[in-house]
């Protein structure tokens, strides 16, 4: 059960940052993805994101190596961990790519999904915050099943976004840069439902 015991609140505060690492790094890209010309120091700031969520990450499993007691299952908080880190991971990449890779001109689904990264971070940002204070399951529903809305959102995108891609007689180096940045922005809303997941999953545990 929750605070039955004297926990670490650092996992909380670990956890949270990265969360909101996410968001902010999210906010970032949609303004590249907004900008009609990049230079190579456009994505700088997410690349420093990235780096600092790299070391919350590792706060985090040097925190669980010397914790005695936290507060729900370690490999729950360190999926937790993993899939934050992931997330920025994708965004890091996709800005890169988006700086480095001329296009023709952006894919309309492009900014669609990112869209839907940028609502899907923002949920995840939520739930994580509430996960210290939450009142069980109950109390964050309305956002888990956002969280899981968003995701299917994004699959019945990725379908219409790849039957455009192909029409016509596209550039093929066109195609090949679009396509990896659709990717590393699905690969990245399915590591945010996947925090969505396993907060699910440690609220039942301990509900």
């Amino acid at each position: 059960m929750f605070n039955l015991m004297p926990k670490d609140p650092g996992f909380y505060e670990n956890i949270e940052q990265l969360a909101q690492l996410v968001a902010e790094a999210v906010d970032q890209l949609v303004q590249l993805l907004e900008q009609q010309q990049l230079g190579d120091g456009d994505g700088a700031r997410i690349a420093r994101e990235r780096h600092r969520a790299h070391v919350l990450t590792r706060e985090l499993l040097l925190r669980l190596d010397q914790a005695f007691i936290t507060p729900f299952d370690r490999e729950d908080i360190m999926q937790l961990g993993n899939d934050l880190y992931g997330v920025m991971e994708c965004i890091a990449n996709a800005s890169e790519r988006l700086c480095l890779y001329p296009m023709q001109k952006n894919h309309p689904n492009l900014r669609n999904q990112c869209t839907t990264l940028h609502a899907i971070a923002r949920q995840v940002n939520k739930v994580v915050g509430m996960l210290r204070n939450t009142g069980g399951l109950t109390s964050i529903r309305t956002h888990l099943d956002e969280i899981g809305r968003l995701e299917e959102q994004s699959r019945v995108e990725r379908t219409r976004f790849l039957s455009e891609l192909y029409q016509g007689s596209p550039d093929p180096l066109d195609v090949m840069k679009k396509k990896e940045l659709h990717d590393l922005m699905v690969e990245a809303i399915r590591a945010c439902d996947r925090v969505g997941r396993t907060i699910e999953r440690v609220l039942l545990k301990n509900g």
